[in-house]
């Protein structure tokens, strides 16, 4: 089955891209009314009419955010409620649009990838992975293979941030630390690997560049901490008891928002990019129960997978001659929070138009279904469990030629 994936404004129409996640099969529609799904108005930047009254209530509107320090990024909620439950929630995305795309279109493909990269940084080897993915032709696999490497480890930290976040919620001071410890390991890996601790740089037309390939191997000391922490951690009693049943997503929320990555994967749908990236031999984790502990025990598993492809890979600078694809291309990667796609127009070795969308614009619908009719106390779990970020949220416009 095809999913909405994104929505692009160019020359007065709407692009849509529908995505089959089991095939990889991508179609592009051109069309000047938006696709009647539900996701459509959010891919956008339209979320109002994901807030809704219900008749008779007497719930008042309050905003969470632009500048709440449980939000981490300027973005904002607006949240109904006549107490202490959620009746309705929307997110707001327009505090961190930065015009990105625009400022990407015109430039030379080795040059749009600086601003790219800036997309939202602790994502870029996922956005450079997609952008890549559109504009090489014939693509070397021993290139891809590290540029693989280097995505894990993007995946590797995040998923190391989220359970942290997690355990922080719930007051478990030594989880928090060792988790957020080892998040740090990682991105001082990546730095070590590539000089920039979000790997900046790294990802060129037809070539990785690394600094100290031996850096990699640090690795196994994270993987043996995260072995012993992984078992404590599950051990916990209060977490477990504050992530069981909140923020639950039925796997029919999930086919009707046409929510993708962990948010799916954790209701027991398996979107993944990887099940059908030519240099990945992937099974997607899934499991059923949809709730912010489903999706942090996704996410342990999916860990260890990490390790296992890193373990798997020759980490080293690699080079190989490259063409550039001209004309309108699609690119795609899964990032840890799910996938990340750009459409790509390239004519004479540069970027005409550029539609950029990461899952964060999709999945913080899901989280809003899922959070309504939870209580507060409930909402810093469910929003962690879906690792999402606001400036991955506010791309959607299309960079203009």
């Amino acid at each position: 089955m095809k999913v909405l994936s994104a929505v692009f404004r160019r020359k007065g129409a709407f692009l849509a891209v529908w995505l089959n996640y089991e095939t990889g099969e991508v179609e592009i529609r051109e069309s000047p009314e938006l696709p009647k799904r539900k996701i459509a108005p959010a891919l956008t930047g339209d979320t109002s009419a994901y807030l809704t009254v219900p008749q008779g209530s007497n719930a008042v509107s309050l905003t969470f955010g632009p500048a709440a320090g449980g939000l981490g990024q300027a973005g904002a909620f607006e949240i109904l409620t006549y107490g202490e439950r959620i009746v309705s929630i929307r997110p707001i995305y327009s505090y961190k649009r930065r015009r990105i795309e625009a400022s990407i279109a015109g430039r030379p493909v080795h040059e749009a990838l600086i601003p790219l990269e800036r997309a939202a940084g602790n994502f870029s080897m996922a956005y450079t992975y997609a952008f890549l993915r559109a504009v090489e032709k014939d693509p070397d696999r021993e290139v891809w293979e590290v540029r693989k490497a280097l995505l894990e480890l993007e995946r590797l930290y995040n998923h190391f941030n989220a359970i942290h976040k997690l355990a922080g919620a719930a007051s478990q001071k030594v989880a928090t630390m060792r988790f957020h410890a080892l998040e740090e390991d990682v991105l001082r890996i990546l730095a070590r690997l590539t000089g920039h601790r979000y790997g900046f740089g790294a990802n060129k037309p037809g070539e990785v560049n690394l600094l100290e390939p031996g850096a990699v191997e640090r690795l196994r000391a994270v993987k043996e901490e995260f072995l012993t922490l992984k078992d404590e951690l599950l051990e916990s009693k209060i977490l477990i008891d504050r992530l069981h049943n909140t923020c639950r997503l039925s796997r029919e929320d999930i086919i009707e928002l046409d929510a993708v990555g962990i948010a799916a994967r954790g209701s027991g749908v398996p979107r993944d990019v990887r099940a059908f990236d030519r240099f990945y031999s992937y099974k997607p984790v899934t499991c059923e129960e949809g709730d912010a502990l489903a999706r942090m025990m996704v996410r342990i598993e999916e860990i260890e997978r990490s390790f296992e492809i890193i373990e798997g890979i020759d980490v080293k600078p690699v080079k190989a001659e490259t063409e550039l694809e001209e004309g309108l291309k699609f690119g795609v990667a899964e990032a840890a929070h799910g996938d990340v796609l750009a459409l790509v127009e390239v004519r004479d070795g540069a970027v005409r138009w550029i539609g950029l969308r990461g899952a964060s614009r999709v999945n913080y619908i899901a989280f809003c279904r899922g959070i309504t009719g939870n209580i507060f106390t409930d909402f810093p779990f469910g929003l962690e469990s879906f690792g999402l970020n606001f400036a991955d949220a506010a791309l959607w416009q299309g960079g203009e030629e």
